[in-house]
């Protein structure tokens, strides 16, 4: 990480990346990232591993997709989803993984730093699923101080750690029945956007993720139409 600015190298969209970063979290074996090219196109969809447990947006950052997004969300009902506030600059990608994580936790090995974390949490004296204080940002800490070569690892040139871009990512998840946009830039914590849809079969399947994403790639400028990726967390096919 950056000394004079708490930076870190942007990780690369890239699932064997992600996948190597959740590992190390303290993801089963058995699950892991990987591309999502489509979340209509059924022949694309076919080939994905299912279900898909948590959906990772990479997208480009301008004012029209900010205003028309905010728009379209309310403040979350549920009190279990786990939403981390980002204080480092161009780690969103790490905080996407702890979202996806931290909201499957089932997925977690027993004893894992990321499990242990969260139950530490969850049994205190004042159980919370916001983190946005000194504990929580000093696990953050921990773990990039623990890893910071994976963030350099992936199959273009890593930039530096300060540099400005203008492309961040968010997480989806499903929660007691209602789908989650989480945003470690949005001071208002978890974004809700709406009741499951209990007919579907995973998350990939959910219209209003659809439609959030598909808000977004409205929004973006011109010459940023081919500036977006999509991650999806499921069964592990390797």
């Amino acid at each position: 990480m950056s000394g004079k600015e708490r930076a870190v190298v942007p990780i690369e969209s890239n699932p064997v990346v992600f996948t190597e970063f959740a590992h190390k979290l303290g993801l089963q074996k058995e699950w892991a990232f990987f591309d999502i090219y489509s979340l209509t196109e059924t022949e694309l969809l076919a080939f994905l591993p299912r279900p898909v447990k948590a959906i990772v947006l990479l997208f480009p950052i301008n004012e029209k997709a900010n205003s028309t997004v905010n728009d379209q969300s309310s403040k979350a009902r549920s009190t279990d989803v786990i939403w981390f506030k980002q204080s480092v600059k161009n780690a969103c990608g790490l905080y996407a993984i702890l979202h996806s994580l931290s909201n499957n936790r089932s997925l977690l090995e027993p004893g894992s730093d990321l499990i242990k974390f969260l139950e530490s949490q969850s049994n205190s004296a004042t159980p919370r699923t916001m983190f946005d204080d000194a504990i929580a940002d000093q696990f953050v800490l921990d773990v990039i101080n623990e890893n910071t070569q994976t963030f350099s690892t992936g199959q273009s040139e890593a930039p530096e750690a300060t540099v400005d871009i203008n492309l961040h990512y968010i997480t989806y998840v499903e929660e007691n029945g209602e789908i989650f946009e989480l945003d470690g830039r949005k001071l208002s914590g978890p974004i809700s956007l709406g009741e499951s849809d209990p007919t579907a079969a995973d998350l990939i399947e959910q219209d209003i993720v659809r439609q959030r994403v598909a808000s977004y790639m409205k929004s973006a400028d011109k010459e940023d139409v081919l500036n977006f990726a999509m991650l999806g967390l499921g069964p592990n096919w390797e």
